[in-house]
This record gives C-alpha cells, structure tokens and sequence, in this order.
C-alpha cells in the first residue's frame, strides 16, 4: 500500500509521487503519539486541581507544557518526513530516542509501556528506512 502525496506537495501536477509505505507507516505513528501526548497534556492540566499538595503545581504545569512541545514536535516531525530533508529525519531518531530515555526517568505503568512501544517501533521503523527518509520524494 502506498500513500499518494497532495498536488500541492507534488515536483509537477502530471507525475504523482508515490510515498513508500515505511515512510507513510512512520509519518502516521509520528502523529499517533503525537496525540497521544497532547492527550496526556490535556489530562495533566485537568489533575491539577485534583492532585494532592505532594507535587507543587508549577511543577505539574511544566510537565504539562513539556507534553505540548513534545506533542507539537513529534508531529511536526511526521510532517516532515518524506520530503528528504537530513534536518527532520535525525531530529525525528534523536525525538524518539529521547523519549525512550526519558520513559525510564519515572514511574513506569500501562501508557508508559504503550509510548515505549511506539517509541521503540519508530525508532526501529527510522533505521531500518532510513535511505527512504533521506531520498528527495518531492
């Protein structure tokens, strides 16, 4: 299955540029734990009232913003990958090797273990792919 690229991304209206399925494959896991992250966001702010004195709430809103910008950059990542920019595809690798890092820095539970595997999958995805990242598709 190969994902086709919008005419307005497209090198000439006649000749479509077909995006390999890794490519497509690795865009789309981008922007899931990209929402997955906003969600988690989203839910942090919403427990800040709730949570007890025992975290201070500055600290649950740095958290929280840390969420949004890891969100915001992992699916401007997926934006731009397919388009053979070196730029997007090893900030992608360092984003995801970051994020499995950071996975172990805390309290390990389900959607630890959920972000860890999408991680893991994109990381394994970008390298095994990595000659179709880096090929101008446009």
């Amino acid at each position: 299955m190969v994902e086709k690229e919008p005419a307005e991304n497209r090198a000439s209206p006649e000749v479509p540029v077909e995006i390999p399925t890794i490519v497509a494959a690795t865009r789309w896991l981008f922007i899931l734990l990209g929402m997955i992250w906003l969600v988690l966001g989203v839910w942090s702010i919403y427990r800040l009232g709730q949570v007890s004195n025992s975290v201070p709430p500055t600290i649950m809103w740095i958290v929280a913003i840390l969420m949004f910008v890891n969100a915001a950059l992992l699916i401007w990542i997926s934006w731009g990958l397919g388009r053979g920019s070196k730029l997007y595809f090893y900030f992608g690798i360092l984003l995801v090797a970051g994020n499995i890092f950071l996975t172990f820095t805390d309290e390990f539970g389900v959607l630890d273990l959920l972000t860890l595997i999408i991680n893991v999958l994109l990381l394994l995805l970008l390298i095994a792919g990595h000659s179709r990242f880096l090929n101008k598709l446009n």
